[in-house]
């Protein structure tokens, strides 16, 4: 079994962009990082700096992005197209500094934040990462919307969506996710919203950094950006929503993923599933093997 040693980036880098939901101006600084420490972000408000470690016991919010929190006020929200470049790239142990409480949303896709990692370059740490395999199937329902994980000793998935809309009906796409096809097919599809729903959004205080520059826009039957970088750029960008929520869970992972109208909130409840069990079988694992001694001793007594 190949043995998967923990990354880090090989220097600093600085990303600079708007907020897709806040529509405010932030700066995220990425640096090298010590094996163990994961990822993390400081949140710099008001003076203050704030520790908030991507785990899945600090999403405090699923409903229009993933979002962390520290258990107070503070928030870090839209963390997955980052969190799927950082996944693609095998980036294990980072600081991540934000001035704003939004991951800016560059051109809607995580291609920007590979390209960043790409350009710093990447350290191999001399510790190693245990990966998730998965032993059987699991799975998480909401209604007719549902996302399973089976066993596999690959990545890969098969995603379905099914919007109200003549271009978004029954679209599907089946693929293995390596490293390389995650950069070249998944990471460049940028998010997607309706024209229909941006009034409403931005009454919420919500999209007001959404534009043709970081979004695909769908109109009544169409789409009002000139051009796509897929024909299914947007069941494409749901399976980039879907590594970078999965990703929070803090290691690599192996297993057929099987997605029908999921979201944000199904993904996160598949990680907790997950980690629920694997967290569990690897105590018990850890257990069995000191069964042998405790046996002894009883039985010498």
């Amino acid at each position: 079994m190949q043995t998967i040693h923990r990354k880090t980036i090989r220097e600093s880098l600085t990303l600079k962009g708007i907020g897709l939901h806040s529509g405010k101006t932030v700066t995220l600084r990425m640096h090298p990082a010590e094996a163990g420490t994961g990822l993390v972000f400081f949140l710099y408000r008001n003076g203050s700096k704030v520790r908030i470690p991507i785990s899945l016991d600090h999403v405090v919010d699923t409903s229009n992005a993933t979002t962390l929190g520290d258990g107070g006020s503070n928030r870090v929200q839209t963390i997955e197209h980052m969190l799927a470049a950082l996944y693609t790239q095998g980036i294990t142990d980072c600081i991540l500094e934000i001035d704003a409480v939004e991951v800016p949303i560059m051109d809607g896709s995580s291609r920007p934040f590979w390209e960043g990692i790409q350009g710093t370059g990447i350290q191999t740490l001399s510790e190693t990462v245990e990966p998730i395999r998965i032993s059987h199937p699991m799975w998480v329902v909401d209604g007719d919307k549902y996302l399973v994980i089976l066993p596999s000793d690959e990545l890969k998935v098969t995603y379905h969506i099914d919007f109200n809309h003549p271009l978004l009906k029954g679209q599907s796409y089946t693929t293995v996710l390596d490293d390389s096809i995650l950069a070249t097919d998944i990471l460049p599809a940028r998010t997607f919203g309706f024209l229909k729903d941006v009034e409403a959004l931005q009454a919420r205080g919500l999209a007001l950094g959404g534009s043709l520059d970081n979004a695909v826009v769908l109109t009544e039957d169409g789409y009002l950006n000139e051009s796509l970088r897929y024909e299914n750029e947007c069941v494409r960008h749901k399976i980039l929503d879907l590594i970078g929520d999965l990703a929070v869970m803090g290691r690599p992972f192996y297993g057929h993923l099987i997605a029908s109208k999921a979201g944000h909130a199904l993904d996160i409840s598949l990680a907790k599933c997950i980690m629920s069990k694997v967290t569990g079988d690897e105590l018990t694992s850890f257990k069995s093997k000191r069964i042998p001694l405790f046996a002894k001793k009883e039985a010498s007594q």
